[in-house]
Order: C-alpha cells, then sequence, then structure tokens
C-alpha cells in the first residue's frame, strides 16, 4: 500500500516519528503529516497486559473479554480473535 503526502503529492517518500501510541508518517518534501501507521506487532493499550503483543498473551479468557468488551481497532481485533483461534487449537 502506497503512503501518499495529500499536499504536494509525494509517494512513500515520509519518516516517521513515534508519538503516544502511534507511528506518525510525515512528508520528507513538505514536512507535513500524512497519517498514522499502525505498529508492526499488534499490543494491547489498556488493562492487565498493556504494552504485550498480543501473540505473546497466553490468557485465553481475557483476549475473549478484551475482544467482546472493549474498543479495539480493526487490525488489533483481528490480532486477538487470530490469537484466541491458535490458543484454543493448541488446547485441543
Amino acid at each position: 500500500m502506497d503512503i501518499v503526502c495529500n499536499k504536494c503529492g509525494l509517494v512513500n517518500d515520509y519518516h516517521t516519528i513515534k508519538k503516544a501510541n502511534n507511528q506518525v508518517a510525515y512528508c520528507n518534501g513538505c514536512n507535513s503529516y500524512i497519517k498514522n501507521i499502525p505498529h508492526d506487532v499488534p499490543k494491547l493499550y489498556v488493562g492487565k497486559y498493556k504494552g504485550i503483543p498480543i501473540n505473546q498473551i497466553e490468557d485465553i479468557q481475557y483476549l475473549k473479554w478484551a475482544e467482546s468488551t472493549l474498543r479495539l481497532t480493526s487490525s488489533v481485533k483481528a490480532a486477538v480473535l487470530s490469537r484466541i483461534s491458535n490458543l484454543e487449537h493448541l488446547l485441543k
């Protein structure tokens, strides 16, 4: 997926800066904000497993609770569901 600057039109010519829990893309040409970029490894940013990569969480009941209760982004929710599936497969 290409990252395009809406201001000057450069394609995939950007740098990132970590701000809070996000990686933010800025154009190298005009230094304007482009967009937030998801982290490579999805993590939970609240609760008992705050900051822990989802693929390292072994507590299946917590993951099920988080999936049904927390407002998760689509990529984090997909990672949680995938982890639940993997853990259920290991339990069989």
